[in-house]
């Protein structure tokens, strides 16, 4: 029985049994800005990348985007019309191979002993044998996905040319899963929960399948 136990535990730990994916976020907000945030109501039009190796993806982030701008307040526009632009980068590591221990916790379990009196009479008994942790080894590759997102002050851009970045957002998770396309919709979740926001140092959010879902970034 203990060694089931032990196979489904490693069997987690390889293949990533968590109900959320922890993603560290900083957001980076100009200092010289008027406002503390990016006041509701702002109109942005969102820049995809026109010589993005897959156009197709660019697309799906792009139109996620615009799903979580609308869903936090903002407004939609064309690119001579918007008081901001958003545009975005996104990578994956080529993965990393680590060697760790994770804790397994094995519960109390309910056993039974039989005793023999001084006669050489048997009798049986029922014991309770502790819980424990143990610590079991693994190996696996890890891989880095990072999203950048920068809003630009767009009349600037459009009447001067200068590129000013108002709000930067950095974000990132490591883990056993290699598909950024499903990881992105983490990323973005992260993100957009501190938009515009300054955050002062690396954020984690916990972020669960359910939450994207819920905020409309996938169907």
């Amino acid at each position: 029985m203990k060694r089931i136990i032990l196979i489904m535990a490693v069997a987690c730990l390889l293949g990533g049994c968590a109900t959320y994916y922890p993603v560290k976020v900083n957001g980076y907000l100009d200092p010289s800005w008027p406002q503390q945030h990016l006041r509701t109501g702002s109109s942005f039009c969102v820049l995809a990348d026109k010589n993005a190796r897959n156009p197709i993806f660019e697309a799906e982030i792009k139109s996620k985007i615009e799903a979580l701008l609308t869903q936090r307040g903002y407004v939609l526009a064309a690119y001579d019309k918007a008081d901001f632009y958003l545009t975005f980068m996104y990578s994956m590591s080529s993965g990393k191979a680590v060697a760790d221990f994770k804790p397994v916790f094995y519960p109390a379990e309910v056993g039974t002993v039989r005793t023999y009196d001084s006669q050489g009479k048997s009798s049986v008994s029922t014991v309770t044998y502790p819980g424990y942790t143990a610590y079991v080894p693994y190996r696996a590759t890890v891989y880095t996905s990072s999203l950048m997102l920068d809003v630009i002050d767009a009349g600037l851009l459009r009447n001067t040319k200068e590129d000013r970045k108002i709000w930067i957002g950095d974000v990132s998770y490591t883990g056993e899963t290699a598909d950024l396309r499903v990881l992105v919709n983490y990323l973005l979740t992260a993100a957009f929960s501190r938009f515009g926001e300054n955050t002062g140092k690396i954020v984690v959010i916990d972020v669960k399948g359910s939450d994207f879902r819920e905020k409309g970034v996938i169907k």
